[in-house]
């Protein structure tokens, strides 16, 4: 993101610097009156002023502009200002002040309130610094939330045309038919099971993101459901590490991989196949993988459009944070999603 418009930016500080140059810090006193010694002192006070402040706004937007600590590294930077221009008053010999003007002695508190004053100046470039950049990361927020809310809409007319379809509730109902009379029991704990999934996926669509742990009951329910439908042809398997329950991601993200997989993976397999559904920590990032048979086309491979929303739902809510991923591994296809927290 860029903190300010760069044409904008020059005009503020080119001004600020040549007003504060030539108003606020021009020198009266008799010592600037010989030779060029004003001329330099100008000078160097204009270039003091434009090239530290400049230098500081690039570091900050290098280093500093994702950490919430603001005061530190402003009130660091202002005191190296400060103290920049305090070294060019002293190798002027503090002429622009009166009692060195006028050959008077001078107290350890005269060389305090010199540094004082050589802040004075700094301290409102920096108050007008970090409002502005306030501003502009309050405005892109605002925007960022906008584009999020925008997507979950999609997400959940996503969710209802494709991973909730009628056509996987048709296949789910005609199987929970089937076993009404062959295992009446069977048949009615399936019910709950697509009852509780219609209501978590409901109830996620509000949500820009939800725990893990919830994501993954609405996985487990799906798996149960379709493996009514492909019975021995589907077989799954679960490795989540406990530290993962708590993380949050999209709404639907991992059942959008689980569906993928069965559908062209295990789906496309006449003896159907294994789905491994893996998530672990590593340092302050979550992995999340679902591992099946097939084969990627990597000459005319595309993402789906459900997997374009996935991407664009984790660049909204982590920016460069997150990924996702396809890959090929042997005879295994992965799809990864990696969050850092």
């Amino acid at each position: 993101m860029k903190l300010i418009d760069k044409r904008i930016y020059w005009i503020g500080q080119l001004s600020w610097w040549i007003f504060t140059t030539f108003v606020l810090r021009q020198p009266t006193s008799k010592y600037f009156e010989i030779g060029y010694n004003l001329p330099i002192y100008l000078t160097v006070s204009f270039l003091i002023g434009l090239l530290l402040t400049h230098l500081y706004k690039e570091l900050y937007q290098w280093k500093f502009s994702t950490q919430k600590r603001v005061i530190p590294v402003a009130l660091g930077g202002i005191l190296i200002v400060g103290a920049a221009f305090y070294l060019q008053d002293y190798f002027f010999g503090f002429q622009r002040y009166r009692k060195p003007s006028m050959g008077l002695p001078l107290e350890p508190y005269d060389y305090f309130q010199f540094y004082i004053e050589s802040i004075r100046y700094v301290i409102i470039w920096f108050l007008f610094f970090h409002l502005i950049v306030m501003d502009r990361v309050s405005h892109h927020k605002a925007i960022q939330l906008a584009k999020a809310e925008t997507l979950l809409k999609i997400a959940e007319l996503e969710n209802l045309k494709n991973q909730l379809n009628p056509h996987f509730l048709f296949n789910a109902i005609n199987s929970i038919k089937a076993l009404t009379l062959t295992d009446p029991a069977l048949a009615r704990h399936a019910l709950t099971e697509l009852s509780d999934l219609l209501r978590t996926s409901l109830s996620m669509g509000s949500h820009q993101l939800v725990s893990f742990e919830d994501e993954l009951k609405l996985v487990k329910d799906y798996l149960f459901l379709e493996k009514l439908r492909y019975e021995d042809r589907l077989r799954y398997q679960f490795m989540i590490e406990r530290a993962t329950m708590g993380c949050k991601v999209p709404p639907m993200s991992l059942q959008l991989l689980v569906e993928n997989a069965i559908k062209h993976g295990v789906g496309k397999v006449k003896n159907g196949g294994d789905i491994m559904i893996q998530a672990r920590m590593n340092e302050k990032k979550m992995i999340i993988r679902v591992t099946n048979v097939g084969k990627l086309n990597l000459e005319n491979h595309r993402v789906g459009v459900g997997m374009k929303n996935l991407e664009r739902r984790l660049s909204i809510n982590f920016q460069d944070k997150a990924e996702f991923q396809l890959l090929q591994e042997g005879e295994k296809v992965v799809s990864q999603v990696i969050i850092q927290y």
